[in-house]
């Protein structure tokens, strides 16, 4: 594993099964080839319950931020989940949690580094305790630069990344137009977040400059959306853009009640709330799973890969669960169809695929009946259901699909 192979695997997804990258494509490619995500924006709740994972599952997941990752080992003993990324500054983050649920202590000390991800206390943490623990490649990734990134758990790791930059730019803009995104935390309410929300956020979307602005495909390149997923957000209508985005918003805003919507402190103030425990943190945070966290952490596995190139590596008949996040809607009729034929193929009875998608409907619906996932029936009303309960609110749809009998 190494970050600068990172380049490759990102490049070579993103130009899926196209003779030549766009000029778009390959700056999206050169954009994502850092880390983009401080913490990952699916709700982990949700996926555990389309999951249903019982004792004995196995289950391959898109790395991210890997909080869900560690979260579904909250779930029941002897779970043993996989998380496979492109992007390697993801899977270090990921490494790094794990050794410090493997060299840490106290739930203080794990809260320090990754709730308040803020501190001096930080900084020998890491270095007496966790960095000895790292794998080698992960600690160089770590430790690389004359001022090396552990530090950013010093200074302030929730504003760095590529999503962390357009969390700041939001706030800035928000203050610009005279919005304080407090008033709409203090809520606590979800109907009256959401009206908050219409009121003081839709009409900054709708000014003419931005607009025009977010009507451009490389500024979502800071929110980890690529060229072939901003057309399947916007319909294909560059035009609307803005208004999809003031929708999506809304819909964030008033998932929850702000209490228990950590994605909407994280979008609004780069962090956690004060004191935040429970349903306000991810269930790998939380200070009752502490100690079930530190038994389980190594059934949590790392691969720097894509999820196809990992699954054709595997036996067949030998996952339970897969989790896609998002990343199908970056996939031609091609790539879809490598995927699912993998996944069919290590699949044991009863198997669930859990995935979330930019636009409403699933990406291979437009592929035929008859594809690699012909034999995978959509679960409808618990996906509708669970979709309705994602608190992060910025999809357009979540699907769970199960292996027939």
């Amino acid at each position: 594993m190494s970050d600068q192979a990172s380049a490759v695997l990102i490049r070579d997804a993103v130009h899926s099964s196209s003779p030549t990258l766009s000029r778009s494509d390959n700056r999206f490619a050169k954009t994502f080839d850092r880390l983009v995500y401080t913490q990952i924006w699916e709700d982990p709740e949700v996926d555990i319950e389309a999951m249903a994972l019982r004792p004995g599952h196995r289950v391959a997941t898109i790395c991210s931020a890997g909080c869900n990752a560690l979260s579904y080992l909250t779930a029941a003993d002897n779970v043993e989940v996989t998380a496979i990324d492109l992007n390697f500054a993801h899977l270090s983050l990921a490494g790094l949690k794990r050794a410090a649920l493997r060299t840490l202590d106290s739930h203080d000390d794990f809260r320090s580094l990754f709730v308040a991800a803020a501190g001096e206390r930080n900084r020998s943490l890491y270095e007496q305790k966790i960095a000895p623990a790292l794998h080698p490649d992960m600690k160089t990734y770590w430790e690389k630069g004359r001022r090396p990134r552990y530090q950013d758990f010093v200074s302030g790791f929730f504003k760095k990344g590529l999503l962390g930059t357009a969390i700041t730019l939001s706030r800035i803009l928000a203050r610009l137009h005279g919005v304080n995104l407090e008033q709409g935390l203090n809520l606590d309410d979800a109907d009256k977040q959401r009206a908050w929300a219409r009121t003081h956020l839709r009409p900054i979307f709708e000014g003419r400059l931005l607009s025009l602005f977010f009507s451009l495909r490389h500024p979502l390149f800071l929110l980890g959306i690529p060229p072939r997923q901003f057309n399947l957000l916007c319909d294909g209508r560059p035009n609307d853009m803005a208004h999809v985005l003031a929708t999506r918003t809304e819909q964030l805003v008033g998932a929850a009640k702000s209490s228990e919507n950590y994605f909407l402190w994280q979008a609004f103030t780069h962090g956690y709330a004060p004191n935040a425990d429970g349903r306000a943190l991810p269930p790998y945070l939380a200070r009752e799973n502490f100690d079930a966290m530190r038994r389980r952490a190594n059934s949590l596995h790392l691969e720097h890969d894509s999820m196809t190139g990992f699954l054709a590596r595997q036996e067949a008949g030998s996952f339970d669960r897969y989790v896609l996040l998002d990343a199908q809607d970056w996939m031609d009729a091609r790539t879809l169809a490598d995927l699912w034929s993998q996944i069919g193929r290590t699949a044991r009875p009863g198997a669930r695929v859990i995935f979330r998608t930019a636009g409403t409907s699933a990406p291979f619906n437009d592929c035929g009946s008859a594809g690699a996932w012909s034999g995978w029936r959509r679960l409808d009303e618990l996906s509708n259901r669970l979709h309705a309960r994602d608190r992060s609110g910025i999809y357009g749809n979540f699907h769970v699909y199960e292996l027939a009998a």
